[in-house]
């Protein structure tokens, strides 16, 4: 499999790169998490995919979650596919 190049830039403007990222967590102070995912394998093709909890249960369990996918297209353009999904215990173990 081959991976995007990546390049990160730090508040300073410093370049670092990336190799072989495939995907970010993110866990704010505040708020549910979020994954950024590059090239996930249960899409075909090259894509980003971000991934946001969009409800918890009163456990704190998320229940649903958003997903926003970003597909370069044709001649410049990008698809965009805006879903929701609840999660099923298949999501929840993982």
């Amino acid at each position: 499999m081959s991976y995007p190049r990546l390049v990160g830039v730090t508040p300073d403007g410093q370049k670092v790169e990336l190799p072989a990222l495939t995907e970010i967590q993110i866990n704010w102070e505040e708020g549910l998490p979020a994954a950024l995912l590059i090239n996930p394998e249960h899409l075909k093709g090259n894509s980003l995919s971000l991934e946001v909890g969009s409800l918890e249960d009163e456990t704190d369990h998320i229940e649903e979650y958003g997903v926003l996918v970003l597909k370069p297209g044709a001649c410049n353009l990008v698809d965009i596919e805006i879903e929701n999904h609840r999660m099923d215990d298949a999501d929840e173990e993982a």
